[in-house]
């Protein structure tokens, strides 16, 4: 003879499954690490990566350097940042990274961004990187 499930049971069965998750919706965004240990030293030059991604800039250097956008209006294109500064509400498209540490965007829409890296901001003709190029494709 069988016996009834009790609430408690049926209970449980639901709030097992409700701990489960099987959207990949929640799942967090893919980080890009670039790493910058000299002015010709950048990996990688040339990044593809989707919306909404996380771009990161390592400075591996033992001085602060300056990464500066090239063309691009962070504030209507950013959905996250960390180390960049605003001023008068926009972001600022020349940051300093310092030394050991790491800023990042997580850009809104497909397009290609381009930036250069300053070693020294004082000297920028000699300590200015070759341009190195991010594609923003839309996400999968």
């Amino acid at each position: 003879m069988l016996k009834p499930i009790g609430a408690g049971c049926i209970l449980c069965i639901f709030v097992l499954a409700g701990c489960t998750n099987f959207s990949t919706g929640d799942r967090q965004p893919r980080v890009h690490d670039i790493q910058i240990s000299g002015k010709d030293s950048i990996a990688p030059l040339e990044l593809y990566a989707a919306v909404g991604e996380e771009i990161r800039w390592h400075n591996q250097l033992a001085v602060p350097i300056h990464l500066g956008l090239l063309g691009v209006k962070p504030i209507e294109e950013v959905s996250c940042d960390k180390g960049f500064k605003t001023w008068f509400g926009a972001i600022k498209d020349v940051v300093v990274i310092p030394a050991g540490g790491y800023v990042s965007v997580c850009f809104v829409r497909a397009q290609t961004v381009r930036y250069n890296i300053w070693i020294n901001i004082a000297d920028p003709f000699r300590s200015m990187s070759p341009t190195a190029i991010i594609h923003l494709d839309e996400a999968a």
